[in-house]
């Protein structure tokens, strides 16, 4: 069944290797008062993605007020001086467009998706909203209260919610990863509004923050409306920490048993500490995520439910940091005997994984289909404007493209065994399970 997999894989890329062997086109310059612009030009589509990506997250909150820069995910569809509150949104999906959000630990990118011809309106709207943005007592105030009741509820009604929380806490333990994106949730009530505003003059500094552009566009043109609607703000003094480079992970193997009343199905979850996305063992590691756990090809799920006949439902997450990751395999099943069959049969696929080599099939497989995964996503321009920024960001570099498929054609078996290796051992495991009482 692999194997059949992996041969419909080979062959579906090779149908369309003509079009995502084509280079990926990127050039930069940089405006008088610091903001760095990106430009990604494709003539073969009618859309463009006008992004701001940040280089600031949540990471770089200061310890007493974190969560200041979760909040500003919301903050940031507030009004400014020419705009009411949402018009933003409203503009550009009149437009047939998308407009997207999100800070993360290590980032903040923020997104229009429009029509080409419209691409000046989303230039417009982002500058606006760096220019000016409206930070008043009262929107600070309703966006605190509702991150508190929606992750409160969330808390309380969703078990991986908590489970995943309380992972990344064991996994993460001394990274800025083991807290949440939003800090203490008993605490985001009570920040402090001049504090909030304070932050988002350093949030919003130029030298912090890149301009993406992908998709079709005249550049003469484009430069124009770059200039007209950036280039009069005020440029500001770099602050952004330097990304560390976490190679050596220390230990965060532990144990822990929750007993829920009234549950009905019994979980595990397996957590696999695994290389930040600077470390070079990254890809090798993500291979080995594909191979276990995509329902594609899922290794983990042709050994406990074909082969075993377990009737274990298998889901996985991944987080997407820089420094260090955690790969979390959920395991869930009303019969508690098949659910600790299946945690065996896991830890042995772990075990064989680092004492032997997979076999070639399923090694062009889990290629072919990473190649795949990749070359579609570069051709989403919201998606290619966040690997783009993030490639810059880590290593000052803007050709992620190229340097992302040599390496990957050039991984080859003994690379996955030696990732198997330092990454699937026991030390880099947390366990929690989740019984029914």
């Amino acid at each position: 069944m692999v194997i059949k997999k992996g041969i419909y894989c080979f062959l579906f890329i090779s149908l369309f290797t003509p079009v995502f062997c084509q280079t990926i086109n990127i050039t930069s310059f940089e405006l008088p008062n610091g903001l760095k612009v990106i430009l990604s030009p494709s003539d073969d589509m009618q859309a463009a993605a006008v992004c701001i990506y940040n280089m600031n997250g949540a990471r770089h909150d200061l310890a007493d007020n974190r969560g200041i820069s979760y909040l500003f995910q919301y903050l940031m569809f507030n009004g400014n001086e020419n705009l009411e509150s949402y018009d933003h949104v409203l503009f550009i999906n009149k437009m047939g467009g998308i407009v997207s959000g999100r800070v993360s630990h290590d980032n903040s990118v923020f997104c229009d998706v429009l029509p080409a011809s419209e691409i000046n309106v989303a230039l417009w709207l982002e500058s606006e909203r760096l220019k000016s943005l409206r930070l008043d007592d009262a929107s600070i105030n309703y966006q605190k209260n509702q991150i508190f009741n929606r992750i409160n509820r969330l808390g309380e009604a969703s078990l991986n919610f908590r489970a995943q929380t309380w992972i990344n806490s064991r996994v993460f333990d001394g990274l800025p990863y083991a807290q949440p994106l939003y800090g203490d949730l008993n605490k985001i009530r009570n920040l402090n509004n001049d504090q909030i505003r304070e932050s988002y003059q350093k949030f919003q500094n130029l030298s912090n923050i890149l301009l993406i552009i992908a998709g079709k566009f005249d550049i003469n043109e484009l430069k124009a409306g770059i200039n007209k609607y950036f280039q009069n703000i005020p440029p500001g003094k770099k602050s952004q920490e330097v990304i560390a480079n976490i190679s050596t992970p220390h230990s965060s193997f532990s144990v822990k048993n929750w007993v829920l009343p009234g549950l009905k199905n019994n979980f595990s979850f397996f957590a696999i500490k695994s290389p930040g996305k600077i470390n070079y063992d990254f890809l090798y590691f993500d291979f080995l995520r594909y191979y276990l756990t995509d329902p594609r090809l899922s290794h983990l799920d042709y050994m406990i439910n074909k082969v075993n006949k377990l009737n274990v439902e298998i889901e996985a997450t991944y987080t997407d940091y820089f420094e260090a990751n955690v790969l979390t395999i959920q395991m869930s099943c009303p019969e508690r005997i098949n659910l600790e069959k299946a945690k065996y049969i896991l830890q042995q696929e772990f075990m064989a994984l680092t004492t032997k080599l997979i076999n070639n099939a399923d090694f062009r497989a889990v290629r072919s289909l990473m190649e795949i995964d990749f070359n579609k996503n570069t051709y989403s321009l919201e998606d290619r404007c966040l690997r783009i920024g993030e490639f810059y960001h880590m290593f000052g570099e803007l050709n992620f493209f190229d340097a992302y498929l040599r390496r990957l054609r050039r991984v080859s078996l003994y690379d996955i065994l030696e990732s198997a290796k330092k990454y699937l051992k026991k030390e880099n495991q947390v366990i929690l399970n989740v019984y029914g009482e």
